[in-house]
């Protein structure tokens, strides 16, 4: 009986992530899988396009913003995409971006910028 019940909350949670995982639509997942590649492009290019003036008079800050933002974007990508993919989402389903402008360009709604926010 105790094996039972230690087994049904992980049946019930694994139900729940795959209903989640397969609901979330067309961006969610691709967010989630490639988060990390376009997570390691995208942050030293978000610091850099906030601070561009700064890196112009300072090139050496590159070194720093390569050392520091590529890592965290590989370890937070995954997370910062699934999210962008989720937002995506739901921007689809109010009609305000399609999946034309977020798969294949690089602006601001595109799911390969996934720590550029735009809503």
């Amino acid at each position: 009986m105790t094996r039972a019940r230690r087994a049904a909350p992980r049946a019930l949670s694994f139900v729940l992530a795959l209903f989640v995982l397969v609901q979330s639509g067309c961006a969610a997942l691709p967010g989630l899988m490639t988060g990390a590649f376009t997570g390691a492009v995208d942050a030293p290019a978000q610091v850099y396009r906030y601070h561009r003036g700064e890196f112009d008079r300072h090139p050496e800050y590159w070194v720093f913003n390569l050392l520091l933002f590529v890592p965290l974007g590989i370890a937070a990508g995954p997370i910062a995409g699934f999210g962008k993919g989720m937002g995506t989402d739901v921007e689809w389903l109010l009609d305000h971006v399609t999946y034309q402008k977020a798969f294949t360009t690089y602006r601001d709604e595109s799911l390969w910028r996934p720590y550029t926010i735009h809503w």
